[in-house]
């Protein structure tokens, strides 16, 4: 982090990067860190590779000059150039990441795999700044935290993420309205992808898999970001010792995402696909189909799930 302080500090224009189809964890992360780079007089734009879904903007983004160039890009809760897109980093290339990662990707790396999220490393960066949170920057932060922690039920949901998010509380987050707005607030298309998704689950030695084509999509008038948080209902069934959704992504790519109840069977697997993530969630993606490619998904979890 001290690397980090010392850069921010020597420079003026920043872009904020986080990965294609930001989480609660990106949007959140990012978007507080903008708001604090802000506070202390720099120039900042925040990137994302696709578009955050609406739900997750809790506040309006930062302002941008007109004539910008970055001397910096904060890549935040991503360290995979893979998860980028078709965005191109300008300037030095810094990092602030939990993910495991087999790169040495960007000049300036904070990466702690410990950690429950990004949102969690940008309070502690902040607060190591001298960086008044306010209620937008603290409310942004706590849905980071609430988000990758699945609502502060998964393996990395320490004492010190309930520290973190009593202050972002007493700060002015509001953790009523926005568990209701994550939780509460699910399209209808959204359950009858989960339906789908359901009816087509693949359940061998503890494996519980699925998958949901570009067709599936079309026809329930949805996208692939609508299926955010349905894997985390496959692994919430009795019996799931490895969870795994794969769905076709834009073009010719299948995304999948994974989640290990007890071993690090999600980020093994992963890896065996040039992929990466934690112990426990964890995913990858690859040119192919999500139908045509499942059950070699499966089998190379059955293998991680049996030894892990």
């Amino acid at each position: 982090m001290k690397a980090l302080i010392e850069y921010i500090q020597a420079h003026t224009r920043f872009e904020i990067i986080t990965h294609a189809w930001p989480d609660e964890d990106a949007v959140g992360s990012s978007t507080a860190l903008a708001y604090g780079l802000e506070r202390l007089g720099k120039t900042v734009r925040v990137v994302y590779p696709t578009a955050a879904p609406e739900m997750l903007i809790l506040d309006a983004p930062p302002k941008v000059a007109s004539a910008f160039t970055p001397e910096i890009s904060l890549l935040v809760d991503v360290s995979d150039p893979g998860m980028l897109k078709e965005v191109r980093p300008a300037g030095t290339v810094a990092i602030i990441d939990h993910h495991r990662t087999t790169t040495n990707y960007g000049s300036i790396r904070w990466v702690e795999a410990s950690r429950s999220s990004a949102s969690e490393m940008v309070f502690e960066l902040l607060r190591a700044m001298d960086i008044a949170i306010d209620e937008a920057m603290a409310s942004n932060l706590y849905m980071g935290i609430f988000g990758d922690t699945g609502g502060f039920t998964h393996a990395n949901t320490s004492l010190r993420v309930f520290e973190i998010a009593s202050d972002l509380v007493r700060l002015g987050a509001d953790p009523h309205a926005i568990a209701s707005r994550l939780k509460r607030n699910k399209p209808l298309r959204w359950y009858r992808i989960l339906c789908l998704a359901l009816e087509r689950l693949i359940i061998v030695d503890g494996v519980y898999a699925s998958y949901l084509t570009t067709h599936d999509f079309e026809i329930l008038g949805a996208t692939t970001q609508d299926a955010s948080g349905i894997v985390e209902e496959l692994a919430s069934l009795a019996g799931a010792d490895l969870s795994i959704l794969a769905r076709d992504g834009d073009g010719e790519t299948v995304r999948c995402s994974m989640r290990s109840r007890h071993t690090p069977a999600a980020r093994l697997t992963a890896e065996a696909f040039g992929g990466g993530g934690h112990d426990r969630a964890a995913g990858f993606t690859v040119p192919g189909r999500a139908a045509e490619l499942i059950q070699t998904i499966v089998e190379e979890g059955k293998r991680w799930s049996k030894t892990a």
